[in-house]
Parts: structure tokens; sequence; C-alpha cells
């Protein structure tokens, strides 16, 4: 009877698997999109490749692309290069454990001081587009808490007073839909430690603002810069890049054309105009900046006076931060300042202090603030910068 042998070689290879099924887990793909980092679109037939090695892919006419990788290759590094671009590497230690990466190329001499006004605002929508397309991918998509502190200060005459309150903000959905109504059914807050300046006697004196300052949440609240659909709506500038803590970012300023409540937030706004900061990185949206002016008193809960809707002018200033969390981008701090030639002047400072399982207790919104000063939480208490 014949009999058939097996090599040695590939004896000991199967017999490896089998008793080292780990080594299934050294290799990896990693699926990608390059882009133009200037103008955001999509950068077709660019090469990638591991360097010192014949591992090597090229980009769809869509930008995007696959490359099968293993750790043993971390020493090395992945080469993306594109004819008219900068080419750009990555250590291959870098994407492991990534599912998709954005690569994007600089063009070669080609740079946004070089550029005339109209291309810059070509520039600018495209960056903005892809901000606002990323969202979802960027930023905490899934049922969260927020514990923040909150610190305002009232001009009463001559006296300027401060209140005080810590409170949790609850959304059953995370960043991702958004809509007014998405945001008014899920996102509840509920004010968990109180000091106002004075026992709170009058309704006026009790309106929380709270819900004035998570509206400035562009990523999760729709009617500003990143509404696409209304994008056409602002004139767009890329005034320059420059780097917003250990990022490198765009910084483009916009002034929308007519406000509305579906491009503004505000259906009664004179003006609005802003400057934002998006990274180069994932176009995530680092901070956004905006000076407002509106008809009348601001929406509910800015002034609790109906006689004034119609007075005089409401100039507000926000500026909103974001930062990383566990791999996702959540929200960091709300600054905001209003000047009322009758309401009394007062700035808003909101802190997120930390990030949180869902709190399903919360159900509702807290308008009214009425708590009593709780001293011992107060006096251990430390207060964000």
């Amino acid at each position: 009877m014949k009999t058939s042998s097996i090599p040695v070689a590939t004896l000991f290879f199967v017999l490896g698997l089998m008793l080292c099924p780990s080594l299934y887990a050294q290799n990896f793909t990693v699926n990608g999109t390059v882009v133009d980092a200037e103008t955001g679109l999509a950068v077709e037939f660019a090469n990638i490749g591991v360097e010192g090695t014949y591992l090597g892919t090229a980009s769809d006419a869509n930008g995007n692309f696959e490359i099968a990788l293993s750790r043993a290759l971390f020493d090395n590094k992945v080469s993306i290069s594109a004819v008219g671009y900068q080419t750009k590497t990555y250590q291959v230690s870098k994407w492991n454990g990534k599912h998709s990466v954005i690569i994007q190329l600089a063009p070669v001499n080609y740079g946004i001081s070089e550029v005339n006004i109209e291309a810059q605002s070509k520039v600018g929508y495209g960056i903005l587009r892809n901000a606002s397309s990323l969202i979802t991918q960027n930023y905490l998509n899934e049922p969260y808490s927020y514990r923040c502190y909150m610190r305002t200060n009232t001009k009463q005459g001559g006296e300027i007073v401060k209140d005080e309150a810590l409170f949790i903000m609850t959304d059953n959905k995370g960043y991702g839909e958004r809509s007014f109504s998405d945001a008014f059914e899920n996102i509840h807050y509920r004010i968990k430690e109180n000091n106002p300046h004075k026992p709170t006697l009058l309704l006026e004196e009790g309106m929380t603002s709270i819900d004035n300052l998570i509206a400035q949440d562009i990523l999760r609240n729709p009617g500003n810069i990143l509404s696409v659909e209304a994008i056409n709506e602002f004139d767009v500038q890329v005034q320059g890049q420059d780097v917003l803590g250990n990022d490198s970012v765009w910084i483009i300023a916009y002034t929308c054309k007519n406000p509305t409540i579906q491009n503004a937030g505000d259906p009664d706004l004179i003006t609005y105009k802003g400057t934002i900061w998006i990274a180069f990185d994932n176009y995530q949206v680092l901070k956004n900046s905006f000076t407002a002016i509106r008809k009348g008193a601001f929406r509910h809960g800015n002034s609790f006076y109906k006689v004034q809707q119609n007075a005089d002018t409401l100039t507000y200033k926000v500026e909103t931060t974001y930062k990383s969390n566990k791999g996702r981008y959540v929200l960091n701090s709300i600054a905001y300042k209003q000047v009322h030639a009758i309401d009394k002047n007062k700035s808003v400072y909101l802190k997120v202090v930390q990030v949180e399982a869902p709190e399903t207790s919360i159900t509702d919104r807290q308008y009214f603030n009425g708590e009593d000063k709780n001293p011992v939480f107060w006096n251990t208490f430390k207060r964000p910068e």
C-alpha cells in the first residue's frame, strides 16, 4: 500500500498553530481613507506600503483602502504617498487595534495663506462637512451622564454675586442624531448640590439656565455651523492652522448670512458669527466660540420677564470646548456671557467634572433650583478651574 508523507516543516507549522492559537491574533487588518488635508476630498490611487517589505496596496476612487499587517512589523513604518502630495508615515504599532483610520495628505506647495478667498471658503466647507459626518465616530455615541459644576456670576448694581451648583445631566442616546426633538426627549438633568448666594425666594431667582447652556453643545444639538443642510447659509473662511493643546487644528471663521432657528438655533437672532477649531487627526471639533445679538431677552431660562422680549438687544458670547475620554470625545466646558441693557448682566461657566454611566432615575429637566445649601459639601468640594 502506498503511503504519503508530510514534509517535516509543514508538520511543525501545523502543530505550532494548534499549540499556539494566539498566533492567529498576530495579524490584523486596517481599513482607511486617504483624503486631501485642505479640502477633505478623497485622494485616489495613493500608495500605502510597509517600508522595507513588499506589503502594500492602493486607495480606490473614493480614497478607501485595506491592508493586512502583523505584530512582527511593529517596528516598521507605513508610508502613504500620492502624486502632488507630501508623503506621510505612521508606525505600524500605532495602527494596532484601530478599525479605521483617516490619512490626511497635504498638497505640495499648497498652503492656506497662498489661496484666494473663494478657495479658502471651499476648503472650509469641506472641513466642516467632514467634521459633521464624523460626529458619531469621534464622540461618545451611547447613553452617558455628565456630572457638571456650574458657576453663575451676576452683576447687580455695582456688586457681583456668585451662585454655584453641581448637577447631573444624562443623555439616553449619546452623540449621533442631531435634532431638537431628540435632544429634548433624551437629555435630562437634576441638581444634586446647590450653593446660592442667598435663599431663593422668587421664581426668577431659581431659574437654572441649564437649558441655555446645554444647547451650546453644537455636536449634540442642531442649529449651528455643523448643520450641513444649512452650511451654504454661512460665509466661511479658513483663517489658518495652529496647535490647540497637543492637537494641530484648522481655525475656521464663520458668519451666518440670515440667522434662523435651523442654522443658528434661535429664531430671533440679528447676528451670529464665530470661530471653530477642528483637529487634523480625524476632524474632531475641539473648540467653538461665537457671538450673537438677539432681539430682546434670550430663550426661556435666561430672562423670566416676558415684557422684555421686544426690548433692547441682548448680546451673548459662548465658548464650548471638548476633550478626549477613553478613546471618544466628550463635552469639556461651556462659558457663557451675556450683556443686556435692562436685564442683569451675567456669566455662566459649566465644567464637566466626570463622565459616568447613565443615571436612569433622572427622567425630566429641573428648571427651578430651590434646593437648600449643604455647607459640609461645599466646604470640602474642590472647584474645577
